[in-house]
């Protein structure tokens, strides 16, 4: 529970801070545009330098948090919900909505995912929208056995075969006796899940296969290459790359030790 607590006050933390620097930007206050001061070390007039065309770093930083953090947590959100609806069909769908969703996961699972991303974002060069989309529609079916392994033991448990046998239904048992039961592999699900999203976000940006307008910490590690040459790169890449690297430092640590250590799934497998 103490974890528990824990994680939701980061999220909520994560979502004020993104809340902010969306307004920061809206009323002014935060304007990344180009300047004169081009490659400018640190110092006291750019804390953390400019770019090649004049771009102070540091606000570039800050302005490519929420759209880094927001794209990570949507499509985990996303992700789980698809991956815990499918798992629904699959205990309670009977036995054809069962075999068909499994096929469809097993389809999915075939299919190299990286490759399957590389290939259709070098294509479309995907903006926000697009890259959530395909990061969802590669992902939903990671989750979907572990959720249906838990499902099917949690709906057999007493309390629930109590509820069926006095007539509620399966909705009224999701919604009192399993979502309950389900928080931890959620939690856990959504941890790993933002993970991987920013991890295949920030890889794909950095690739430049991502819209070029889209300012994340990955399209601006891609933009530091230019700079290897040069002693520039020391501000232009290890800015970004050390904010990716906290944030898949704090969701590893935030993941639950329980699915780690294969707690929550119990004696399923």
């Amino acid at each position: 529970m103490q974890l528990a607590s824990r994680r939701n006050l980061l999220f909520a933390a994560v979502i004020l801070l993104c809340l902010a620097i969306w307004l920061a930007e809206a009323v002014g206050w935060l304007e990344y545009h180009s300047s004169r001061a081009v490659l400018a070390p640190p110092g006291l007039g750019h804390w953390l330098g400019t770019n090649e065309i004049g771009q102070d770093v540091l606000i570039g930083l800050i302005l490519a948090t929420p759209t880094t953090l927001t794209l990570a947590m949507t499509t985990a959100v996303v992700t789980v919900s698809l991956a815990v609806g499918a798992a629904s069909l699959v205990v309670f769908g009977g036995p054809f909505l069962s075999a068909l969703m499994l096929r469809c996961v097993d389809v999915l699972q075939v299919v190299p995912t990286m490759l399957l991303l590389l290939l259709v974002a070098a294509l479309v060069s995907p903006g926000f929208t697009a890259l959530f989309l395909l990061l969802v529609l590669t992902g939903w079916s990671d989750d979907v056995r572990v959720a249906a392994a838990v499902l099917r033991r949690e709906a057999l448990r007493e309390n629930v075969q109590y509820a069926r046998v006095m007539g509620a239904g399966w909705f009224y048992c999701w919604r009192w006796h399993l979502f309950a039961a389900l928080r931890p592999l959620l939690g856990a699900l959504m941890v790993q899940n933002i993970r991987q999203a920013a991890l295949k976000s920030a890889g794909l940006a950095f690739l430049g296969l991502t819209d070029p307008r889209l300012l994340t910490w990955g399209s601006m590690m891609q933009s530091a290459m230019d700079q290897l040459y040069t002693g520039a790169w020391m501000w232009l890449l290890l800015p970004p790359a050390a904010l990716l690297s906290l944030l898949l430092h704090t969701t590893l640590k935030l993941g639950d030790r329980r699915l780690r250590s294969g707690a929550v799934l119990g004696p399923v497998f």
